[in-house]
């Protein structure tokens, strides 16, 4: 069972519902929000592992939401959703960062497969942090025992 957190963001309300339902049915913790105002609002309060963001949304659009997330939680994955899938429009949501750009409407076996993916990368990423941290202070542990040592 998972207890992987996605903020689940469209304007469109049947998607929301649709989504949230399906991917509650696969264990995960999904909050779902109609607009890119309020994904920010929910970012500042709560901490998430994934965002699923539509692109093509009023006021603040899936690209909005991709800098906000990237910005705020650096660590948290997202996954771009639309129905207007371009080729410019993908390559542009990848070079700001998203884990993933998917087609409306796509089989929910392929987005579960998506997310796991977009998920196993965060818990590497998540890892590799805590081993680089780790490191980092023993490196400075032993930079300390050596100037004891040159000091004797």
């Amino acid at each position: 069972m998972s207890d992987s957190s996605i903020l689940l963001v469209d304007d469109e309300s049947v998607i929301l519902q649709i989504l949230s339902r399906e991917l509650r049915a696969e264990h995960y913790k999904v909050t779902a929000v109609s607009s890119g105002s309020d994904a920010i609002r929910e970012l500042q309060t709560a901490q998430y592992d994934l965002v699923i963001s539509d692109l093509m949304m009023e006021g603040i659009d899936g690209f909005g939401v991709l800098k906000a997330v990237k910005k705020m939680t650096p660590l948290t994955r997202i996954i771009i959703l639309t129905g207007y899938g371009d080729l410019k429009s993908a390559i542009d949501a990848l070079r700001l960062g998203a884990d993933d750009f998917l087609v409306k409407p796509c089989e929910i076996e392929e987005l579960v497969f998506r997310i796991r993916l977009s998920l196993e990368k965060r818990n590497l990423l998540q890892l590799l942090m805590e081993k680089t941290l780790k490191l980092e202070e023993e490196i400075a542990r032993c930079r300390l025992l050596e100037e004891q040592l040159l000091k004797k």
